[in-house]
């Protein structure tokens, strides 16, 4: 007897919502999705006990015929596509058919709808899959659905719901991703009883954003806009004072379509190179918009996840366009102004320097009165004397949104007080800025083949055999930049020379660190660029070391005329400022 059989249609659908309505959120997400796909300009979304108990979705759409209002419950039913060779084409949300007789298979449903040339509308519902009851109705244009008890007969399916609070949440993210793709739409999201969000639907990017990702954020965002052979790109990026330490700040669109993407989150990632600290993750908000034929939209029943036919290309141009759009405009974080009330006032208190900063007092005693210097390596710019204003990169400051500063001091001999000529007070770290100064003179050199190298006594080094398998692997990049090791046998090297600037020799716990941080399968090169950061990092000047102004002046010099003058090569930030207008505010000037 034959083991294999058919299932009957409410099994196949409830399997079909299995895969299509795993959460309320993807109910929320489908219905809404249809709402958009019908042309709705306003879509009111009620939820309440986390999207189980109701889910009401309505929209002043175009609504469904009467004689489709069946037909739309029935699988693999859809008005987007007519043949196979529409997939290749697709620009609609949802194009399956599978939606609504997924959900409503699990739910107690219930759709009214209306179109405009209609006077009167279609209801129907629907418990578990069962019709209930279809007949006219009256209600305005367009469509309402209204989900209850969701999953009330799959109980299996409610052992992996989480709390009300966990489903708000992700229905409020669904809803968020919806509204920044579709900014010309009104989205009001109510959740029992109280409005979540609401978007004006004014059709500007810039208001949907500021709605979603805060006024304060849209403030610290930069627009991007670059045409390249594969896509157009549009959006705005995070500065990098900017940055969380999870992606839930960056929102990727193809064709409209709120997407996943891996590659795209790479590419995003490797563009702020050095802007960023490790495990530090920038805000973005970008609109690709891609040949339908170079997407394959239907590789997930969710459709979140995407393929792309040339992956390599794609990424790249996204990269570029994200890149372009971080050089084209200032980096500058601005400090917001209740930190900065709050340090004027902490700075009231006192009266004289010496009592803000008595550890560098007690140091200038214990030095006679003298300070500490140190000269700031930089083969590209040379300043013998200290300018009233670093017009010796003007062309470079052009270039890189950097402003031309003059030094007024030191703060805690830690942070460099300039002003600009707007009148804005800028905070310079120090130590990061000559960090930057000294990671790009190194590229420079390299690039030019002239790193100059110093020989020194022989050190030696023992490491574990995974370790010393890394090293060798790596000697010739460690050698290119003036870092010479030689193997002694038993996983024994011995370091023979340093870059000349570089006054002290890594440690072995540094070294290790280097080359065990890395994936193994990675290329060498990473292991190369952080032993760049590394040298940079140990021979910049440090913090509570007292600067002259000579020295203070050749340093926001040298710093204007690097390629990325506003972060380290480890991602922090080199400089902050105030503006003028944010300390007249907080001395009530305006």
């Amino acid at each position: 007897m034959g083991r294999i059989h058919l299932l009957d249609e409410n099994t196949a659908n409830k399997i079909a919502a299995g895969e299509v309505v795993e959460r309320p959120a993807a109910v929320v997400k489908e219905l809404v999705e249809n709402a958009l796909d019908a042309g709705a300009n306003n879509i009111t979304i009620q939820i309440s006990g986390g999207g189980l108990e109701m889910i009401r979705v309505v929209d002043d759409g175009s609504g469904i015929a009467a004689e489709d209002v069946p037909l739309a419950l029935q699988r693999h039913a859809t008005s987007k596509i007519k043949t196979a060779d529409d997939l290749s084409a697709v620009l609609s949300l949802g194009f399956r058919g599978e939606a609504l007789p997924s959900i409503a298979s699990v739910s107690r449903f219930c759709l009214v709808t209306r179109q405009a040339d209609s006077l009167t509308g279609t209801e129907i519902i629907v418990h578990g899959g069962n019709i209930v009851r279809l007949e006219e109705a009256g209600c305005p244009v367009g469509t309402e659905v209204k989900v209850e008890d969701l999953f009330y007969n799959t109980p299996a399916r409610l052992k992996f719901i989480k709390s009300a609070a966990a489903e708000t949440a992700r229905i409020t993210a669904a809803v968020q991703r919806l509204a920044l793709a579709w900014p010309e739409v009104a989205f009001t999201l109510t959740v029992n009883g109280k409005n979540k969000l609401v978007t004006p639907g004014s059709g500007q990017r810039e208001d949907a954003v500021a709605q979603i990702l805060g006024r304060q954020n849209m403030r610290q965002l930069l627009p991007v806009q670059w045409t390249g052979s594969l896509l157009t790109l549009e959006g705005f990026v995070s500065k990098p004072s900017l940055s969380r330490a999870n992606r839930n700040l960056q929102y990727f669109f193809v064709n409209r379509r709120p997407i996943h993407s891996p590659l795209l989150l790479d590419a995003l990632q490797t563009a702020y190179h050095t802007l960023l600290p490790r495990h530090r993750f920038p805000a973005a908000v970008l609109y690709l918009v891609l040949d339908p034929a170079a997407v394959d939209v239907n590789v997930h029943p969710t459709k979140r996840e995407v393929r792309f036919t040339q992956e390599r290309d794609l990424y790249r141009q996204l990269m570029a366009g994200v890149k372009a759009a971080l050089k084209e405009n200032s980096l500058i974080g601005e400090l917001r102004a209740p930190s900065i009330s709050s340090a004027w006032q902490e700075i009231a208190v006192h009266a004289t320097q010496d009592e803000l900063m008595p550890e560098l007092v007690q140091r200038r005693k214990d030095d006679g009165g003298t300070h500490s210097s140190l000269p700031i390596f930089s083969p590209a710019v040379k300043v013998s004397e200290p300018p009233a204003a670093p017009t010796a990169a003007a062309g470079t400051a052009a270039k890189n949104n950097f402003p031309l500063l003059r030094p007024l001091g030191q703060y805690l001999a830690t942070y460099i007080l300039a002003q600009s000529d707007a009148g804005d007070l800028f905070l310079i770290d120090q130590h990061a800025a000559h960090e930057r100064i000294l990671y790009d003179a190194i590229k420079k050199d390299l690039s030019a083949g002239d790193l100059p190298v110093q020989s020194i006594i022989p050190q030696t080094f023992e490491f574990d055999a995974v370790t010393a398998a890394r090293l060798q692997d790596t000697l010739n990049n460690f050698a290119a930049l003036g870092l010479k090791f030689e193997t002694f046998g038993n996983n024994t090297f011995i370091l023979r020379s340093l870059p000349l600037f570089l006054k002290e020799i890594p440690s072995q716990e540094e070294l290790v660190e280097l080359l065990t941080q890395s994936k193994a399968e990675q290329d060498t090169m990473e292991i190369f660029e952080k032993t760049m950061q590394l040298m940079s990092c140990k021979a910049a000047i440090k913090a509570n070391q007292t600067l002259d102004k000579t020295e203070m002046s050749t340093l926001l010099t040298n710093l204007s005329a690097t390629t990325e003058p506003h972060t380290c090569p480890h991602g922090r930030p080199t400089v902050m400022v105030i503006t003028a207008q944010t300390v007249a505010r907080n001395f009530r000037r305006e």
